[in-house]
């Protein structure tokens, strides 16, 4: 029995592989640290019996948690090989760019002969985030549902700070801008914010992980810039857990 876990800024992912196969599962991160995660003779340990572990399964971690505490019963590595490692075995592709926009940050990975050539990650500014997306849909109380369908007369959205940008979209609206008409202009601007990352690569097979291949209007932009169409994992959302399995 083997355990992936990808301790995101809002969700833990978790993947369990047995004899049988892969199964997917998915927590509130607050929930985890609070019923997963125990201390025992100074130690930090991470508790998933309730999955089926114990003290000889193999753990390995990942994700914006493993930053702010190491376990000593898991194998800690970083993001890029997670996700990485997880959008090779699903693709069974030898050269890719893969985009991953997570809650707290974005990157693009590329991989050349089975292996990470390069990588870039924005952890600077939530503009290009998964939290932006969701403040965004506050504002214009809409689901996230809703707004991945937004494509039509986006309207130019021209801050690149988060900050300043949920300040744009209230303008936007006191503007009489309709609402459809703003959130195409959100998946707009973060596929603009994507693109000049993905563009430094030139390679036309492009895959997408994380709350981004979940967004359709996001990603319609983001193959129109790129003159490709831009292909969702298999559990996209499971990526860095998934390729945790591999380590």
């Amino acid at each position: 029995m083997k355990l992936g876990i990808d301790l995101g800024s809002r969700f833990v992912k978790i993947a369990v592989q047995t004899e049988t196969g892969i199964t997917y599962h998915r927590e509130d991160t607050v929930f985890f640290y609070k019923n997963r995660v125990k201390r025992e003779n100074g130690e930090v340990l991470i508790d998933l019996t309730s999955y089926g572990a114990d003290e000889t399964c193999a753990i390995t971690a990942t994700g914006y948690g493993r930053n702010m505490m190491s376990f000593a019963n898991a194998n800690v590595i970083s993001e890029i090989k997670a996700h990485y490692r997880g959008a090779l075995e699903s693709t069974g592709e030898s050269e890719f760019i893969l985009v991953d926009v997570g809650g707290q940050d974005s990157k693009v990975i590329y991989v050349r002969d089975g292996y990470i050539d390069d990588f870039v990650m924005n952890d600077k500014c939530a503009a290009s985030t998964g939290r932006f997306l969701e403040n965004a849909c506050r504002i214009l109380d809409i689901s996230l549902d809703d707004l991945s369908e937004m494509t039509a007369e986006p309207v130019k959205l021209n801050s690149t700070c988060a900050i300043f940008s949920e300040s744009e979209l209230v303008g936007r609206i006191a503007e009489g801008f309709s609402i459809e008409s703003i959130g195409a202009g959100v998946n707009e601007s973060i596929a603009r914010r994507l693109f000049p990352l993905i563009r430094k690569y030139r390679h036309k097979k492009i895959f997408a992980a994380g709350g981004v291949a979940s967004n359709n209007g996001l990603l319609r932009f983001l193959s129109e810039m790129s003159g490709t169409e831009i292909k969702s994992l298999n559990n996209p959302q499971y990526n860095g857990c998934f390729g945790c399995l591999f380590y």
